[in-house]
């Protein structure tokens, strides 16, 4: 198998770290996409931005999906909200290597030769992203701290301000709701930098942990799973990611649930909602 070695040294500290990956048969697809002269190495771009495709030959079959997918279920859920097997695109064209084109539409674009096999690269489509800034989408990635009447409360603020005295109800401190907003979103953009699949970053299993849990002690990656641990006082804890490879992301990551997990998540929910965290 081709491997892919990368070696990173700290020379302040003399120390070395060495990362490996292994590329699968048909990961990367013999081909990517380009924008400005530049591969895009992330799962995402801005719509309208000038693409075209690194290498120019063949026809591809571009599908797109409007889905709206649903965020990971919390640590201890017995049952995740999963996804359909099958996906019935909403719409279906075709590219050729040669062409230069734009991605309008807000959503999921998988490109493939031949629509008959299991190969193919995935990109979605973002605006207002990784860092949201418009308060309508806002209400999306604090259902991992809300209750249900508080979430479906944010979702139907008309404008601003109705969403902020939601925001200050769960807090009851205007200094603790800024603070709460101002860390909660930090982590919500960098889920969204990095962990960016299928579905927004945040809504993966990956994200949702980094977003409640915060920058992991050690990270241990195999080649079927990835071992977060997290020791920091109190907070002690251990989660699994299984490798699930999709179409649309080879390197889709599932986590493990327990219901062990239920009585520590819902400790440093108390503290998000303190603005303690």
């Amino acid at each position: 198998p081709k491997i892919l070695a990368a070696k990173i040294v700290d020379q302040a500290q003399k120390r070395a770290w060495y990362f490996f990956t292994v590329l699968e048969e048909n990961y990367p697809v013999n081909n990517q996409l380009v924008s400005q002269g530049q591969p895009l190495v992330k799962s995402f771009v801005h719509p309208s931005a000038s693409l075209e495709f690194a290498e120019k030959n063949n026809r591809w079959v571009v599908s797109y999906y409007n889905d709206n997918f649903p965020a990971a279920a919390p640590a201890f859920s017995e049952g995740q909200a999963r996804v359909a097997k099958t996906m019935k695109p909403d719409s279906v064209y075709m590219l050729n290597g040669s062409d230069r084109f734009a991605m309008q539409k807000k959503g999921l674009y998988l490109f493939q030769t031949d629509t008959m096999k299991v190969a193919g690269f995935s990109m979605r489509v973002e605006s207002d992203y990784p860092k949201f800034t418009k308060f309508q989408n806002l209400p999306g990635p604090l259902i991992y701290i809300c209750t249900k009447q508080e979430y479906d409360r944010l979702e139907l603020s008309a404008d601003k301000k109705a969403f902020d005295r939601t925001v200050l109800s769960i807090t009851a401190d205007t200094e603790r709701a800024k603070k709460l907003m101002r860390s909660y979103f930090r982590r919500v953009e960098f889920a969204n930098e990095y962990f960016t699949s299928y579905k927004e970053g945040w809504k993966t299993d990956r994200g949702m942990i980094y977003i409640i849990f915060g920058v992991p002690d050690e990270v241990y990656r195999f080649n079927d799973r990835e071992v977060w641990h997290y020791q920091d006082g109190k907070l002690e804890q251990t989660f699994d990611f299984v490798k699930s490879p999709t179409l649309f992301d080879p390197d889709n990551y599932v986590l493990i649930r327990n219901k062990k997990f239920r009585e520590q998540w819902y400790e440093i929910i108390d503290l998000w909602r303190n603005a303690r965290f």
